[in-house]
């Protein structure tokens, strides 16, 4: 990631929730993960495997592994798989309110190499190169745990790369741009 965006927090609110009901996800295909890089405590992720809209794939401590015995600190990081749509919102608004968290959307046939490379993590986790060589995918990165205020408006840090043939209607919702393109908020 280059530089993040801001995005008014509004906006920031009614894209999550346009992702969440959007049919420009293909679910026979693909697969949307969230990723939360920290600020949880286990029993978030105890918890949430029994959501049956969720599954982990990983959870675990998020520091470098010499850190590990400050483990009783909300510390915790994991990646899940969406398995209702409906309930993206709510997941990543939660985890980037606590950490920089992101939204991967990737083949199926990636999922396994996806939950690896997390298992293996050092410090921090390139999902951009999942998307070198895949033409529809997407990640979504965002941190709001502080707001900024520009122009006397409350933002939030984002920041999104694409897949080169990602649905068009997707890149618009996350960028901001409506569909008469009057409207962009980078």
């Amino acid at each position: 990631m280059n530089k993040y965006k801001t995005i008014e927090v509004n906006d920031y609110e009614k894209m999550l929730k346009e992702i969440s009901a959007t049919n420009a996800l293909d679910f026979e295909k693909h697969d949307l993960f969230i990723f939360g890089s920290g600020g949880q405590d286990r029993k978030f992720y105890s918890e949430l495997r029994t959501n049956p809209k969720y599954e982990v794939l990983w959870s675990g401590w998020s520091g470098p592994k010499w850190t590990k015995f400050l483990s009783f600190i909300p510390g915790q990081a994991g990646l899940v798989r969406i398995l209702d749509q409906s309930s993206f919102y709510e997941l990543y608004n939660e985890l980037a309110v606590y950490s920089v968290s992101d939204a991967i959307y990737l083949r199926k046939q990636l999922t396994d190499e996806l939950t690896q490379q997390v298992k293996n993590k050092t410090s921090s986790i390139n999902f951009e190169s999942f998307l070198e060589n895949e033409p529809i995918s997407s990640v979504l990165t965002s941190e709001t745990n502080d707001t900024l205020i520009e122009n006397g408006k409350e933002k939030f840090l984002y920041e999104y790369i694409f897949g080169r043939e990602l649905n068009q209607s997707l890149k618009n919702m996350i960028r901001r741009k409506n569909e008469d393109a009057t409207k962009l908020h980078l």
